[in-house]
């Protein structure tokens, strides 16, 4: 049986669901007992995150040999530009100063997976990267939605979701783009192995991303 993006899936789908579409946070949207705070810090943690991703993505293109994946890099850098000032534009209408509640170090989840794609960058074959962009587009295009909507129960957030909007409508095409690179690197054993691996890391760290936010918007 050749294995590719849906046997990946199948791999990291207890993951998935027990470490991120059913973390607490996720939760607390769903029921309605989400704060601003915590949504505050959500917003914080992704503007560190993204804000990095198209520098990865880049440094990735470049230690790249074969073209099509240089070109696939470089196409996903340019549109995940500039995706940190939807963060911004959102905490300001949150009624937040940028430049104080940006400032300093960003959580453990995000410090993960900022780490973990800069090594992949580096490295020698940067395929574990597609793991990564399996794990976030394809949260943006199932999970964003659902989260979306459920945002505009909140005052708060109604004029202030512009980040996850964009996401839920983007991460469609961004998602059916991944599965295509991702089977045709998985022809080799190796590559799946490594991008499979990634993509549980990067879930594993998107949890922890989640439990940042809930414990800096603790009251």
């Amino acid at each position: 049986m050749a294995q590719g993006y849906e046997t990946a899936l199948a791999d990291v789908a207890p993951v998935l669901k027990n470490l991120v579409v059913e973390h607490p946070f996720i939760q607390r949207i769903v029921r309605g007992e989400l704060t601003e705070p915590v949504y505050a810090a959500y917003l914080r943690e992704t503007f560190h995150l993204v804000g990095e991703t198209p520098h990865f993505l880049a440094a990735a293109a470049a230690r790249t040999e074969e073209e099509w994946l240089q070109d696939w890099f470089l196409d996903l850098a340019v549109d995940e530009r500039h995706h940190d000032r939807l963060c911004v534009r959102d905490l300001r209408n949150l009624g937040y100063d940028p430049d104080s509640y940006l400032a300093g170090l960003p959580g453990l989840g995000t410090w993960t997976m900022v780490g973990q794609n800069h090594y992949l960058a580096a490295m020698s074959d940067t395929a574990g990267i597609l793991g990564f962009a399996a794990a976030t587009e394809g949260l943006g295009a199932t999970l964003g939605p659902q989260v979306a909507a459920a945002l505009q129960q909140y005052p708060f957030a109604l004029k202030a979701s512009a980040f996850l909007q964009v996401h839920a409508m983007e991460d469609q095409d961004h998602i059916a783009r991944v599965k295509q690179a991702f089977d045709r690197l998985a022809e080799s054993p190796e590559r799946y192995a490594l991008m499979t691996a990634t993509w549980e890391y990067t879930l594993r760290a998107y949890g922890q991303l989640f439990t940042d936010a809930l414990e800096r918007g603790a009251p």
